[in-house]
């Protein structure tokens, strides 16, 4: 991997080979470098084989909505495993079982959003998602560029 600074920001190109999602543990200390990933990170846990424990991110309760339990409430509804902890989540997946899907509530929140409508990609039914508007507020093409990806 060739590592870099973007915009104030370590970058790096990787070569990436495919392979069945394993839980992880992921420890406190890693969080103040990838608060804002925690999201995309739970819905990936949903589709791994084993739990994967996120701890350290008391933060995420304090974002645009308490991501810690907007993203436990989406990932439930849409038929993963997941309980918040106070300063913490864990994901149960579902070893690549595809997720029903259902109807979540973002809270308004951007990030939570995004990261739900990235769990429909391999679902197994569609994702309604309530509180969309939010996604313009980190990435207004969003829907432009996930409508590409889906196509």
């Amino acid at each position: 991997a060739r590592m870099r600074e973007q915009g104030g920001e370590p970058v790096a190109d990787l070569l990436v080979t495919a392979r069945p999602l394993e839980g992880v543990h992921v420890p406190a200390s890693s969080a103040p470098s990838m608060i804002d990933e925690y999201p995309i990170l739970a819905v990936a846990a949903a589709y791994a084989e084993g739990a994967t424990a996120m701890r350290g991110i008391g933060e995420l309760r304090v974002k645009e909505s308490d991501r810690v339990a907007s993203m436990t409430a989406a990932l439930v509804a849409v038929g993963a495993e997941s309980d918040g902890r106070p300063d913490g989540l864990v994901v149960h997946g579902g070893g690549g079982r595809r997720l029903p899907g259902g109807e979540v509530d973002s809270a308004g929140d951007h990030r939570v959003a995004m990261a739900m409508a990235v769990a429909a990609f391999p679902a197994g039914g569609p994702i309604a998602i309530s509180g969309w508007d939010a996604v313009a507020t980190s990435y207004p093409g969003f829907e432009e560029e996930f409508e590409k990806c889906s196509s």
